[in-house]
């Protein structure tokens, strides 16, 4: 049975998202209306684009799918899968380092050869149940 786990999004770094992402517009419509010269414009243009491009998406799609014997792990443009068999220890965390996560109350997710990845289900104890490695 496949089971879908949304991330946890934390209310302030939801709004600095969202600030970023509105920053990174205004840029994008600068770079379209001024008159700097044209390879400024088409930089600043392209870094806009791909500033948005990453971080709507990641907003809109952070999930977490336990299936199949895998954990799969969405984040806007980016994906993971893990066999739930690889999964080796899985321990809360309030670790600020990058991870596909919306919000500091995580789960460190130790797998493979000492790899590592930080998720924040919304449901955490049932995430845990459901990859296996609930206390």
């Amino acid at each position: 049975m496949t089971k879908r786990f949304p991330s946890k999004v934390d209310p302030w770094l939801f709004v600095l998202l969202v600030v970023i992402a509105s920053g990174l517009f205004l840029l994008l419509v600068t770079a379209l209306i001024t008159d700097m010269e044209m390879p400024a414009r088409i930089v600043l243009a392209l870094a806009s684009l791909f500033g948005i491009g990453v971080i709507v998406p990641t907003l809109v799609r952070t999930h977490y799918t336990v299936g199949d014997d895998k954990l799969k792990i969405v984040s806007g443009p980016f994906r993971w899968t893990i066999a739930l068999p690889d999964i080796t220890h899985a321990e809360e965390t309030r670790s600020p380092l990058s991870s596909p996560a919306l919000s500091l109350d995580r789960i460190r997710v130790t797998y493979g050869k000492n790899r590592h990845i930080m998720v924040s289900p919304d449901d955490k104890t049932g995430f845990l149940r459901a990859i296996g490695q609930a206390k």
